[in-house]
Order: structure tokens, then sequence, then C-alpha cells
């Protein structure tokens, strides 16, 4: 295995956890959006 093939797993596992956290560990924007203009209206 050479140093090409390692920084290629890295990237994929980094993209991999990247989707799951983003599609997987939502939070959940129920509250208000305060004072502050999140885009959520």
């Amino acid at each position: 295995m050479d140093v090409q093939e390692i920084v290629v797993y890295i990237l994929v596992a980094g993209a991999a956890a990247f989707l799951v956290k983003k599609f997987f560990f939502k939070k959940k924007k129920k509250s208000g959006c305060g004072s502050d203009d999140c885009g959520c209206h």
C-alpha cells in the first residue's frame, strides 16, 4: 500500500463521515429563530 492509496482512503472515510453526520444527525429545528436570522423562514 503506497501513500496515494492511504490518502484516498482517508478522503473517502472523511467524505462518508461527513455525509453520515449531515443526513443522520440532523439537529431538530423546532424552536424559533430568535433575534438572528437563521434562514428558517
